[in-house]
């Protein structure tokens, strides 16, 4: 090696490359835009993102979504995201679609394999070790099979950033560090997964307890004060940066169920079911293999390399520090609850750990299994390369069970396959064909002999170990983790739909926010806007305004609607976006009488309503709703100006979800929001020619992202205080002048 290259080892900077340079190249079909990613990422995450980048190049905040489930509060569903700075400062520049949100995928990847790369050096000091962990990390089967779960992708890739720098921060006891790691954690919560979020508080708890147990051990007490400290910064500065989100939070709660907590049946729904643990060998079998797994394919890979596993073992049979007891502990607890109803872990931690009854997909939790276990082989692995006369013969036992255990499951298959002819061996003229013709134990037969090969290679070179051996360790975890990407993202990644003809189609359709026309709100499917690849939530785009969805986040009162009052929920969607009726119901007659007889102008009212709106429509001559009328003058997601004429007192019904931030005036003058329909919002519109707004503006919330606005400026503000006292210019410039510009951008 020239010392050239040696010096460039050295560097930080050239394993940030490598790292940026395979995951684009592993996940090229997508960096390149080649196919088009699918399932949920195309569904939800693309529209939401669209949405929000129109809103803002429309110069309006994306309050509410008027489109989807008849109207509902995007910024308070926290996958939107609409108070991520990311999504914000990409909406205030080039704008998201399809393409930037591929794109996006790439960042988030590399941005996981720069986390564990500095994470795993916080354990253990060699940087092509880091190296190896970080691309077993952002290369594993958690990325591959996720693609379509983007805010689980994010908060993956925030993830270890948080951990080290939580870890730092009580090793160091640094009070910068608590910064870093708040920033990080609001990032995580305002567009990562909150799941993640749940987990990482017991995980912090977990450190904790480690570093208080040292302290005491050592009679450093008057170290638990500067911990207590610590995470008192830490916390308050990431509850004061979170203030936009507490707010939005506490305010849907009443309207979303979920939010108060799961049945237990519907939280269990995707564990990593036990016998997808074979994933950790062969991955490949879980595609085309749900009946096997009993788990969506999403759920069921938590593969991170062949080659980790092994020194794992090793860890698990020699001696370990304190440390390494407590992380243990904390990933052991962590996989035996991934597993959901198969073990009784989950069941336990559900009903009695807080919070975690407030999420899905038990199989979570073997994210953070997989992280700290390459911590932990990571650092045996080091361990190796500094004695490798001392773990030699044990690591070549490891290796050479693993290839038993592989070749078990190959002649296994091999007998199951009954002689069929292996699909792999025939031509395909594409990816999906190929996927479509394999089976599950031909799936083992492919990747496990490949399997095979790799371990063969690597005991040829633990037996010939000499200098090179880490590097040639590394080329070979990268190809066997390249490969394993390769035959397992076509299924959960990505589809054949073109990204650029879905960038073209999407540049056609409006970009403001045209006056909606006055037809039936039933007649607004999702199947009219179906195209390259859109099938769900395609509203958005077409502007047009809907009652279907495709969310987590849905009110408790439109799911009421639809599943135990389907006639009225009909009823009601025939009809304009705007109408006018006499004909109320009381809510208690809706609960236990007949409702066959309920009609399209049917409007269901509270009890007290009921009576108020009944006295007011009676006091008038008779219906003379034909020669009614009404012009929408103005639309905007948050605003709505109707012209109304009507010769009788009417309750006018907008087809729009009830909920906090709801203002409605008549003539300028503020009017109560009546709750129609369990779901939508009525007023009571006296006679003659009126003008009716509808409009959305929440003072709390708004109120909430100051604060959270001002207590992330003065973080960032502490912590380029810091870097230019450390003479580290650059970010801090960079990050200030970026920000500036990209403001002066947008309002200039």
């Amino acid at each position: 090696m020239s010392i050239s290259l040696q010096k460039l080892k050295q560097s930080h900077w050239f394993y940030i490359a490598l790292l940026f340079i395979i995951a684009v190249l592993a996940y090229w079909q997508i960096s390149f835009l080649k196919y088009s990613v699918t399932h949920d990422m195309i569904n939800c995450w693309i529209p939401w993102r669209y949405y929000i980048s129109n809103c803002f190049e429309n110069h309006t905040f994306p309050f509410w979504n008027p489109y989807q489930q008849l109207g509902y509060p995007i910024h308070a569903d926290l996958q939107g995201p609409s108070w991520y700075p990311e999504s914000i400062l990409l909406s205030m520049t080039i704008g998201q679609d399809n393409v930037t949100v591929q794109l996006l995928f790439i960042f988030y990847v590399f941005m996981a394999g720069m986390g564990m790369y500095f994470l795993s050096l916080a354990f253990q000091k060699n940087r092509t070790i880091a190296f190896v962990i970080g691309i077993s990390y952002m290369l594993g089967g958690f990325f591959v099979s996720h693609v379509q779960h983007f805010y689980a992708i994010i908060g993956a890739a925030w993830l270890p950033f948080i951990i080290l720098n939580y870890y730092k921060m009580l090793q160091e006891k640094s009070f910068v560090r608590a910064l870093y790691a708040a920033v990080f954690m609001f990032l995580n919560l305002t567009g990562g997964n909150h799941t993640f979020s749940i987990i990482l508080f017991y995980f912090f708890l977990t450190l904790l307890a480690y570093f208080i147990y040292q302290s005491v051990k050592e009679k450093r007490k008057e170290e638990i004060k500067k911990y207590i400290l610590l995470n008192f910064v830490f916390g308050i500065s990431t509850l004061l940066m979170i203030s936009v989100v507490i707010v939005a939070y506490m305010q849907t709660a009443p309207y979303v169920s979920r939010l108060s907590g799961m049945l237990y049946e519907k939280a269990t729904v995707c564990p990593l079911s036990p016998q997808s643990l074979l994933s950790l060998f062969i991955p490949f079998s879980t595609v085309n293999g749900q009946e096997f797994f009993n788990t969506d394919p999403s759920m069921s890979n938590m593969y991170f390399g062949i080659g980790m596993i092994p020194f794992f073992i090793l860890f698990l049979f020699y001696k370990k520090d304190r440390l390494d007891y407590f992380l243990l502990s904390f990933a052991s607890i962590c996989l035996l609850a991934s597993f959901g109803e198969y073990m009784p872990v989950h069941k336990f931690i559900f009903d009695y750990v807080p919070l975690m009854n407030l999420f899905r997909f038990p199989s979570y939790f073997s994210l953070f299994t997989v992280l700290i276990l390459l911590i932990l082989a990571g650092k045996k692995l080091e361990e190796f390369t500094v004695e490798p006369d001392k773990f030699k013969k044990a690591l070549l036992y490891s290796f050479t069970s693993m290839g038993v255990i592989i070749t078990i499951f190959l002649i296994y298959s091999i007998f199951k396959n009954q002689g069929k002819s292996f699909f792999f061996l025939n031509d395909y003229s594409n990816l999906f064909e190929f996927l479509s013709a394999s089976s599950l134990y031909q799936n083992i037969i492919l990747q496990g002999s490949i399997q095979l090969i790799f371990i063969l290679l690597t005991l040829y070179s633990i037996k010939r170990y000499n200098q090179k051996w880490l590097s040639i360790f590394s080329i070979l975890t990268l190809i066997n983790l390249f490969i394993s990407v390769q035959l397992n993202i076509g299924y959960v990644g990505f589809s054949p739909a073109s990204p650029k003809e879905l960038k073209d189609y999407i540049a056609t359709l409006p970009k403001d926010y045209p006056i909606p026309t006055k037809n039936k709100i039933i007649e607004n499917t999702e199947e009219i806007g179906q195209k390259h690849g859109l099938y769900r939530n395609t509203s958005i785009f077409h502007k047009r305004i809907g009652a279907d969805v495709f969310n987590s986040y849905a009110f408790s009162h439109y799911a009421l609607l639809k599943d135990s009052f389907p006639h009225l929920y009909n009823s009601m969607r025939n009809n304009e976006l705007i109408y006018f009726s006499k004909n109320v119901l009381a809510e208690s007659k809706l609960r236990t009488t007949d409702t066959s007889n309920i009609n399209h102008k049917t409007i269901v009212l509270s009890n007290d309503d009921h009576t108020k709106a009944s006295s007011f429509v009676l006091n008038t001559t008779a219906d003379s709703i034909n020669n009614n009328s009404y012009e929408i003058k103005h639309f905007s997601p948050n605003e709505i100006t109707v012209s109304t004429l009507t010769e009788t007192n009417e309750v006018l019904t907008i087809l729009q979800s009830h909920y906090t931030g709801w203002h409605a005036y008549i003539d300028n003058k503020e009017t109560e929001i009546l709750l129609s329909n369990l779901l939508t919002m009525s007023i009571l519109l006296p006679e003659g020619k009126h003008e009716v707004k509808f409009q959305y503006h929440n003072r709390p919330v708004i109120i909430g992202a100051i604060i959270s606005a001002l207590a992330l400026f003065l973080v960032l503000g502490l912590i380029s205080f810091y870097w230019i006292k450390r003479k580290i210019v650059f970010p801090a410039i960079s990050l200030w002048g970026g920000l500036i510009f990209i403001f002066i951008y947008y309002f200039i």
